[in-house]
């Protein structure tokens, strides 16, 4: 078996095809300079990538937003057989596009989940998914209520793989969001297989952008999305490179919080190790919170871009790994 190696992409993506700025071969291009390995092209209802290919080094996955009023489906990796305008109202309707789409091979993605602008209005429990989009574009109150669904599916023992995806249309008042979060897959190799097989299986984290934080989570041999035997005295390892003063590491057995860390400076490398506690998952999460005036100012664009008026601002994630399951 090959060694796997970590590879960065941007799962969600938009082009002049639908409601982008970019044609598929400038959004290519800013994918590049980017420093991302792969890119999936989500237009609504459309595929502007009738095949996955190569530019250069840059891998393409097929994929296409299913988009109508009841939420937001990621397909990845195949065409939807079927041509919109899809006739989908209910948990039923959606159920059953799902469905077709994964018999036809493709990978399944719900989106934003409880976005304030264009989340599901239909209840999405028990609907099939391989992963959720817990972090959408630059990060937002939103994306914590996302992130609090997707745990406590954990904690009722549902696997379910955790993504990021910039969901980028355009720069907003210049502020340009590609690549923010970027989806960081430990795959074989970069190809549509196995990249996408590897979100499908949890091998992944998300982190701010292609040069942000990094998360690595493992368990000897074991790495995020894997599943482990508990046994007493068994014990993760941590690595994070690049943490930022003020933000803060987090490590969590279920509910429980087993180890934390304020970062007071730049700590360009810092590793440590954590018993696990009892069986369920462990997983990692880097937050931060704004300060006086910049967190007036980011309640501002939340309220003004995102629709997003929440009067309490959670602690934002830069970084989040997928568990590791213990058994």
């Amino acid at each position: 078996m090959a060694e796997k190696k970590w590879f960065k992409g941007d799962t969600h993506l938009h082009t002049i095809n639908s409601d982008g700025v970019l044609t598929k071969g400038q959004l290519v291009d800013r994918c590049k300079q980017s420093g991302l390995d792969f890119m999936i092209i989500t237009d609504h209802n459309f595929n502007s990538v009738e095949k996955s290919y190569y530019d250069g080094d840059m891998l393409v996955i097929q994929g296409q937003e299913i988009t109508v009023d009841a939420g937001h489906v990621n397909i990845w990796g195949a065409k939807v057989p079927q041509e919109p305008p899809y006739d989908i109202t209910t948990k039923e309707d959606y159920a059953e596009i799902i469905k077709k789409c994964k018999d036809a091979g493709a990978t399944i993605s719900l989106n934003h989940p409880f976005c304030s602008q264009c989340g599901f209005t239909i209840d999405i429990d028990n609907l099939y998914c391989d992963c959720v989009e817990v972090w959408n574009t630059i990060q937002h109150t939103d994306n914590m209520i996302n992130r609090d669904w997707w745990v406590n599916k954990l904690l009722n023992g549902e696997k379910i793989a955790a993504v990021g995806g910039s969901d980028y249309h355009k720069n907003y008042a210049g502020l340009d969001i590609l690549a923010h979060p970027t989806t960081y897959v430990l795959a074989e190799d970069n190809t549509p297989s196995a990249i996408l097989e590897a979100m499908r299986e949890g091998h992944c984290f998300v982190t701010n952008s292609p040069k942000s934080t990094e998360i690595y989570l493992t368990c000897g041999d074991a790495n995020v999305g894997d599943t482990v035997k508990f046994e007493k005295g068994t014990t993760v390892d941590i690595a994070v490179i690049k943490l930022q003063p003020r933000h803060t590491v987090r490590v969590y057995n279920n509910e429980k919080e087993i180890y934390t860390h304020r970062a007071n400076c730049f700590e360009n490398a810092l590793y440590f190790q954590c018993e696990v506690q009892e069986k369920g998952f462990v997983r990692v999460e880097i937050t931060y919170e704004f300060q006086g005036p910049v967190k007036a100012l980011y309640k501002a664009v939340e309220k003004k871009f995102l629709k997003c008026n929440k009067e309490v601002m959670p602690p934002f994630m830069r970084a989040f790994t997928n568990p590791i399951y213990f058994e």
